[in-house]
C-alpha cells in the first residue's frame, strides 16, 4: 500500500517510522508548505517531496494528514473525493459544523476514513475496557483523567498551535484533551450529561503577542450512564508533575495506571493490590510520550489497510 504524508511535523516523523515497519505498506511522498521540514522528512524514512498535495494524491492509495489543524477539512475532503484512504491526525477538524460535512463526504465514498485517536490502542487501556466490559471493577463510579505536559514553557515561538486560526484546538483541553475525552467514549460508550459540565481554563505562559489558546484546563461532569469525570490537562506543568495517568473507581475494584510507572497497571479490590506487567513495545518511545506511544502508531496505520 503506498502511503503519503500531508505535513511535516512530529508526528508525521512518527507515522513514518511506525510505517516502516508494516509490512506491504510504503511512504511514497511528503507534502508540507515548508519544502525543507518534508525534505529532512523523506531523507530520513524515504519517499520524494510533492509541491502539492494534488499531485501527491496522483500516486497513493492512502494520506495521512498530520498539517495544522485548520487544514484539515480542505485537505481531507479533497483525498475522499479522489477516493483515497484517509487518516487525519487529532483534531478532526476545528467547528463542529466542518465534522458534519467531512463525515457527510465520507459516507458517501467505499474508503476507509479513520481519526488518529491512537491512545484507545495502548495495552493498558485495552485492559481497562475488558476490565470494564466483563464487569470485573463492578458499576463504573468516577474516572479522573489527567494528562500534563510543560511544551508551553519549552516553545519559545508564537506558531499555529497558538494562533486564532485553530479555534482553541491547539491548547492543552484541544490537543491534549482531545485524547482523554476520546478515552471516555471508547470506554464507556456514553455521552457528557451537558448540564453538568463545569470547564476551567487558563493561560499562563504567555508570548510578546496574543496566545489564542488555554495551555491548562480542568473539567468535572457526569456522563449520562451515571459516571463521575475530573480530566486535567496541562501543557505549563513543572518537569515532577507531567505525565499521563487514568483511574476507574468501580464498585468491585479500583484500576490505575500512572506513567511514572510505565510498564504496568494496578487492580486494587479493597484488600488485595494486583500488579499487572506489560511487556515492552516494538518500538522505542520518545523522551516525553508516554509509553507504547511509538508503537500506537502502528495499529492506527493498519486501519488503513482494511
Amino acid at each position: 500500500m503506498n502511503i503519503g504524508i500531508i505535513g511535516a511535523d512530529s508526528i508525521a516523523k512518527a507515522h513514518s517510522r511506525a510505517l516502516s515497519t508494516i509490512d506491504n505498506c510504503k511512504l511514497v511522498g511528503v507534502y508540507d508548505v515548508n519544502y525543507e521540514n518534508a525534505r529532512e522528512l523523506v531523507k530520513d524514512y524515504d519517499g520524494e517531496v510533492f509541491n502539492s498535495y494534488e499531485e501527491l494524491l496522483e500516486v497513493v492509495d492512502g494520506i495521512i494528514i498530520s498539517s495544522p489543524n485548520f487544514c484539515h477539512k480542505p485537505q481531507a475532503v479533497q483525498v475522499l473525493l479522489k477516493n483515497k484512504h484517509v487518516l487525519v491526525e487529532k483534531p478532526m477538524v476545528i467547528s463542529c459544523e466542518e465534522a458534519k460535512y467531512m463525515m457527510k463526504i465520507a459516507k458517501d465514498t467505499i474508503v476507509v476514513a479513520a481519526m488518529g485517536f491512537n491512545y484507545r490502542y495502548l495495552s493498558y487501556i485495552k485492559a481497562l475496557k475488558s476490565l470494564i466490559q466483563n464487569g470485573e471493577l463492578g458499576e463504573a463510579v468516577v474516572i479522573r483523567l489527567h494528562f500534563k505536559k510543560n511544551s508551553a514553557f519549552q516553545r519559545t515561538l508564537f506558531t499555529w498551535r497558538d494562533d486564532i486560526q485553530s479555534n482553541k484546538t491547539s491548547g492543552a483541553l484541544g490537543d491534549l484533551g482531545i485524547h482523554l475525552i476520546d478515552l471516555l467514549w471508547f470506554l464507556f460508550e456514553s455521552d457528557f450529561r451537558e448540564d453538568t459540565v463545569r470547564t476551567k481554563i487558563k493561560t499562563n505562559v504567555k508570548e510578546k503577542q496574543k496566545v489564542f489558546v488555554d495551555d491548562y484546563a480542568e473539567v468535572y461532569g457526569q456522563l449520562t450512564n451515571k459516571v463521575f469525570v475530573n480530566i486535567t490537562t496541562s501543557k505549563s506543568s513543572f518537569p515532577e508533575d507531567c505525565g499521563f495517568s487514568i483511574e476507574v473507581i468501580g464498585t468491585k475494584k479500583e484500576y490505575k495506571y500512572s506513567s511514572r510507572e510505565p510498564n504496568k497497571y494496578i487492580t486494587f479490590d479493597g484488600l488485595e493490590k494486583q500488579e499487572i506487567f506489560l511487556p515492552l513495545p516494538l518500538l522505542v518511545d520518545p523522551e516525553n510520550e508516554i509509553f507504547e506511544w511509538a508503537d500506537s502508531f502502528r495499529i492506527v496505520i493498519k486501519m488503513l489497510k482494511k
